[in-house]
């Protein structure tokens, strides 16, 4: 059997891996054979004042090995940082969100009543209100996450179509688009339901399932949006395509014309994803809406066939695998909100501490990184009811 030997903390360096067990003392285990040890466990060890740790195992990682760890470790460090000052941000731009958005749902609310009256409508106030968007989402990425419940239970159509400009918008800038493109998107997004109020309102707001006649009349709506935006409004057909095909599959099977593939424009695959996401994730008089894991997994499940892979993606990207704003339960018992993550480690954001792991509320700000804390891990997303809180009281 190899004889265990001491090894000072002073000599450990990321990206270091034995080829036996490193262990803190006898009945503790640092990392398992053929594990970089990082600089996260070097700091913890210092902290901890532990001088020195026991190993049976010889080095088996290269110099280059050591540095490319040592640049991963440096850059995720930088990263986290970043998450907690866009958090720290993102805290005091709320009032910025329910401004832009007030606006935002009286001109479109003005848009839709000339559509619903014939009545030829500028986009002027469009326009600039959606310049001012843009401008909040540059300012605080995360910003989208104070739409939750905002004027919920008034028009649902105009509250929907501002809603879904935010997330489409997201999508348009991490693919880079130019300003003239964001625009073009935000428009569209903007009119998406236009041809809903040609709808008789009793269907968009039946309470129980709808006929096969209704679901038809439904179906027309893209087609009702299209010519409208076309006759009355002085939109150009970038921007009126996106109403008339954001119900369009990837797979052909959508409607109204059962595009597919590259056939659909981009700006209406971008503008289908968001839609699908916030209607989920927004209370409707048929049903409760979905917590915002639980969207996002129900929209990457259903996404296969219905959803740009390239488009989705970016999507999962920018909005993690636990978006902003999750509650979710650690595997010590303790609960909190994510605040953000890093693209490459989804599973591993960095949350916010609402109660510890006897169950008490923690009133202080206490960030816990699960990128470090190795030992911690999610073991259950919450709904707010299961939580006991209101994220946005913890947030």
């Amino acid at each position: 059997m190899a004889q265990m030997r001491k090894i000072s903390v002073d000599e450990l360096r990321p990206g270091m891996r034995f080829d036996r067990p490193v262990y803190i003392d006898s009945n503790n285990i640092l990392v398992d054979s053929n594990v970089s040890i990082k600089e996260s466990d070097i700091k913890k060890l210092k902290n901890w004042g532990v001088s020195q740790i026991e190993t049976a195992g010889a080095i088996i990682s290269t110099e280059a090995d050591m540095k490319l760890e040592e640049r991963i470790e440096s850059q995720f460090s930088a990263d986290v940082r970043c998450i907690v000052d866009e958090y720290n941000t993102l805290l005091k731009k709320r009032r910025d969100l329910i401004d832009v958005h007030r606006r935002a749902c009286g001109e479109v609310e003005k848009a839709h009543t000339a559509i619903k009256a014939n009545e030829k409508f500028g986009l002027e106030g469009l326009s600039a209100v959606l310049d001012d968007i843009i401008k909040v989402l540059g300012e605080s990425p995360n910003i989208f996450i104070f739409l939750y419940g905002l004027d919920e239970g008034k028009n649902y159509l105009v509250v929907h179509s501002v809603n879904v400009t935010f997330y489409a918008l997201i999508i348009g800038i991490a693919l880079k688009y130019t300003p003239e493109k964001l625009k073009e998107l935000g428009l569209g997004t903007l009119l998406i339901d236009a041809g809903m109020l040609k709808i008789p309102p009793y269907i968009i707001h039946k309470q129980s399932n709808l006929t096969d006649q209704e679901f038809n009349l439904i179906k027309t709506h893209p087609l009702h949006g299209y010519r409208a935006l076309k006759q009355l409004g002085t939109v150009g057909e970038k921007v009126a395509i996106v109403g008339l095909q954001h119900h369009e599959s990837y797979d052909g099977r959508g409607y109204p014309r059962g595009l597919k593939g590259h056939q659909i424009d981009e700006y209406a695959k971008i503008a289908a994803i968001a839609d699908s996401y916030e209607a989920q994730i927004t209370n409707r008089s048929y049903r409760k809406r979905q917590y915002f894991y639980h969207a996002m997994r129900n929209l990457l499940s259903s996404g296969v066939n219905r959803f740009d892979p390239v488009i989705l993606k970016v999507f999962l990207s920018r909005m993690s695998v636990y978006p902003i704003g999750s509650m979710v339960r650690l595997n010590d018992g303790s609960v909190g909100i994510v605040v953000g993550s890093i693209s490459q480690k989804p599973l591993r954001p960095i949350v916010k501490l609402v109660f510890d792991r006897e169950g008490t509320r923690v009133t202080d700000t206490r960030m816990v990184n699960l990128l470090e804390e190795i030992s911690l891990y999610i073991v259950k997303a919450l709904e707010e009811e299961e939580a006991g809180v209101n994220f946005l009281d913890v947030l």
